[in-house]
C-alpha cells in the first residue's frame, strides 16, 4: 500500500512538471503580449502593470483582420476537402474488393513520409504553370497534397475496426453503399473523422513554408506569412508581434479543448491499429 502511494504521488508530480513545463511558455507568451513597450526586455514575466496596448496597435496599425481572414479561408477548405476525401478513400481501402488495394494503401502512407520540403520547387512550377501563385487556391491545393495521404491512412484505421457485418446488414435492408456510409458507418467512425478535421485545420492554419514560396501579394497573406513581416531588417515590432502570436494561438486552443478527447482516440486508433 505504501509503495503504491509513493508512486502514485510521483505520478501526479511528474505530470505536474511536465504539464508545467507545457503551459509556461504560452503563460510567458501572454504576459509578455501585455506587458508595456518599456518593460517587453525586462527580466520579469510578470509585468508591474498590464496593458492592452499591443493588442490595440496589432488590429489598428497591422494588416492582422485580412491575414487572420485568409488563414481562416484556406484553413476551412482544405479541412474540408480533406475529411471529404480521406472518408472516401479509407472507405474504398477497407469495404471494397479489388486488385492492388493493398499497395494503394501502402503508396499513400509512402507519399506522407517525405518531407513537404522535397515539393516545394514542384509545386511552385506547377502552380506557375496554372497561374495560382500569389493566389490562395494555389496554397490550399499544395496543402491537400501533403494533408490527405495521412488523413487517408489514419481514417483507414478506424474503417478497419468497424465490422463488415454492419454495412452488410444496411445494404440488405434497401441502402445503397453511400447510404451505408453516411447512416451507419460515418457515426462509428466520427471520432477519426474529428481528428482527421482537426489535424487538417492545424496543419493549414500553421503553415508557412509554402505560402512563403507561392505567396508574395501583401493581400492574400495567410496568417504566419504575414506576422512574419513585423519582422524587418532594422527594426522588430515586438509589441503586435507577441499580441499575433496569441490571437493565432486561440483557434487552436480552442479546438484542443472541446476536441481533444475525440483527438487522442482517433490518433491512436489510425496510428495503432491502421
Amino acid at each position: 500500500m505504501k509503495s503504491r502511494t509513493i508512486r502514485r504521488i510521483s505520478f501526479v508530480f511528474g505530470l505536474l512538471v511536465v504539464t508545467t513545463f507545457v503551459i509556461a511558455p504560452f503563460c510567458w507568451l501572454l504576459f509578455c503580449s501585455l506587458k508595456p513597450r518599456t518593460q517587453l526586455f525586462t527580466g520579469l514575466a510578470i509585468p508591474s502593470s498590464l496593458t492592452p496596448a499591443n493588442y490595440v496597435a496589432l488590429f489598428r496599425h497591422t494588416e492582422v483582420v485580412r491575414f487572420l481572414c485568409n488563414s481562416t479561408e484556406v484553413a476551412v477548405v482544405v479541412t474540408g476537402v480533406t475529411v471529404f476525401t480521406a472518408v472516401l478513400g479509407a472507405y474504398s481501402l477497407v469495404f471494397f474488393r479489388y486488385s492492388g488495394r493493398e499497395l494503394i494503401g501502402r503508396l499513400i502512407l509512402l507519399t506522407y513520409m517525405f518531407p513537404g520540403v522535397v515539393i516545394i520547387v514542384p509545386s511552385y512550377n506547377v502552380m506557375s504553370f496554372l497561374h495560382l501563385t500569389n493566389s490562395l487556391v494555389g496554397v490550399m491545393l499544395v496543402e491537400l497534397v501533403l494533408t490527405i495521404p495521412f488523413s487517408v491512412w489514419m481514417l483507414r484505421g478506424f474503417f478497419t475496426e468497424i465490422p463488415r457485418e454492419l454495412e452488410e446488414a444496411a445494404i440488405i435492408d434497401g441502402c445503397s453503399k453511400m447510404q451505408a456510409l453516411r447512416h451507419v458507418l460515418l457515426p462509428l467512425a466520427l471520432p477519426g473523422i474529428i481528428a482527421v478535421a482537426v489535424f487538417a485545420f492545424i496543419f493549414s492554419w500553421n503553415e508557412y513554408l509554402f505560402p512563403l514560396v507561392l505567396i508574395n501579394d501583401e493581400a492574400v497573406k495567410t496568417l504566419p506569412l504575414g506576422v512574419a513581416g513585423f519582422m524587418g531588417h532594422l527594426y522588430v515590432e515586438w509589441g503586435p508581434l507577441l499580441a499575433a502570436a496569441v490571437v493565432s494561438t486561440i483557434p487552436i486552443l480552442i479546438l484542443f479543448i472541446f476536441l481533444q478527447r475525440f483527438l487522442i482516440k482517433g490518433i491512436m486508433a489510425g496510428a495503432v491499429k491502421g
